[in-house]
């Protein structure tokens, strides 16, 4: 009994040869609005220990803030070595309007490398007591809107959870938010196959990640946007450094290099074959051309008696062995209509050709009718020498074509040859 009688004489504003008393005990908001934090203020002398129930328990300072459940009877205890003393006090928060609601509850960003710092917040109506917790933030008590940070290390779900008032349905409401960690963004191969080539070859370059985005550089020119597709074919004329980068929701990576070597042979002439004798209504021709031929005219004859009101074809070709000369296009069908392009995008190295007659305004064109080797359409390629040797196009591969007449619609129908820069 006398050390703790010592014990006390040497703690702050504690008499030991007195009892404990509470000059006061007060509130700042006796009836505040429903699910708020209030401040208890006391003024005690003479004691050695402090405490308010049912919270936050043993206290040091005042004030201390709470937030009451509904109607609530604080109790102040001041006690030392010779008794205790103490006084209640009661909070009325204002009624809950309806069950508790979660308005907002985000984490931002929600996908981001490990270590990035995120941002919960939320927003609730009409809850009796809110809690939040998960990764750093551990489980307590918060205000009815707020926000905070944390910054996890591995994928983590917070955890809100909401009680409504007594009587109120769903007694409790909870919410989850996720912050996902997502992994740094790595290029795993990069590979050009083959990785030395004839000029007028191609290469393939391919590769492998985790990336949501690729990008390929040529040494020299601009980037190609390629967004998950993992390969490019490649014709460089010249020996060419492509590089690399990858995005992703983890970041970037690269650039990663490899090179193409290329042997030069340039292309000197053109030279086409002919398709082989097919029965086909119309067919790709190819009109004389002076040695050596460097600028070749494509004719679309009809093989044999035929009526037409329109044609289309998607030839797929070697866009950097030949330009296409696009004014020269010209249509039997209509000359004020139809046209030859290099087409890009979808149809990036493909010749897209069309041509139709032109409907009155009442009715569809009616058909033109054609006689073996008349002339539908003609157009000129002319050959670029630093796409070096190799086939422009060939009429033995895959190609789409369609013929139009009054009987409808024809796939197919044109036989096409085979072009090759020499």
């Amino acid at each position: 009994m006398k050390r703790l009688a010592l014990l006390a004489l040497l703690l702050p504003g504690c008499d030991a040869y007195f009892a404990p008393s509470i000059e006061s005990f007060t509130v700042d908001n006796p009836n505040p609005p429903f699910a708020t934090v209030v401040h208890l203020h006391y003024e005690v002398r003479d004691a050695s220990a402090v405490s308010i129930v049912p919270d936050p328990g043993e206290v040091r300072s005042s004030p201390v803030a709470v937030l009451p459940r509904g109607h609530t009877v604080y109790v102040l205890r001041a006690s030392n070595v010779i008794g205790s003393v103490s006084q209640e006090l009661t909070v009325d928060p204002l009624a809950a309007p309806g069950a508790a609601t979660i308005n907002k509850f985000s984490v931002l960003p929600s996908q981001a490398p490990a270590g990035t710092a995120r941002t919960i917040a939320w927003d609730v109506s009409n809850s009796l007591g809110l809690t939040l917790h998960g990764g750093g933030i551990p489980l307590g008590l918060v205000a009815a809107s707020g926000q905070t940070v944390d910054t996890p290390a591995v994928t983590t779900t917070y955890t809100l959870e909401a009680s409504s008032g007594p009587g109120f349905q769903p007694a409790t409401i909870i919410g989850h938010a996720v912050a996902r960690v997502t992994q740094p963004v790595a290029i795993a191969s990069f590979v050009a196959t083959p990785s030395t080539i004839l000029q007028g070859q191609s290469s393939t370059l391919s590769w492998d990640g985790n990336a949501l985005g690729w990008f390929v550089t040529p040494g020299g020119a601009a980037s190609i946007t390629l967004g998950p597709v993992k390969s490019l074919v490649v014709r460089p004329s010249a020996t060419t450094a492509y590089a690399l980068t990858a995005t992703g929701l983890g970041g970037t990576a690269g650039p990663r290099s490899v090179t193409v070597t290329v042997t030069p042979r340039a292309g000197t002439r053109l030279v086409y074959t002919e398709p082989a004798v097919a029965a086909e209504p119309l067919k790709l021709t190819a009109a004389a051309c002076a040695a050596p031929c460097t600028a070749l005219t494509l004719r679309l004859v009809a093989t044999g008696a035929t009526s037409l009101r329109g044609v289309a074809i998607d030839l797929p070709i070697d866009s950097t062995k030949v330009s296409l000369d696009a004014a020269s296009f010209v249509s039997a069908l209509d000359a004020a209509a139809g046209k030859a392009v290099l087409g890009n995008g979808p149809l990036r190295d493909t010749l897209v050709l069309g041509a139709a007659r032109a409907g009155t305004g009442s009715g569809p064109a009616a058909d033109l009718a054609f006689v073996a080797g008349d002339e539908v359409a003609h157009f000129v390629l002319a050959l670029q020498t630093q796409g070096g040797q190799g086939p422009v196009f060939d009429g033995a591969t895959a190609f789409k074509a369609f013929i139009q007449s009054a009987s409808g619609r024809t796939p197919g129908g044109i036989a096409v040859g085979r072009l090759e820069a020499q």
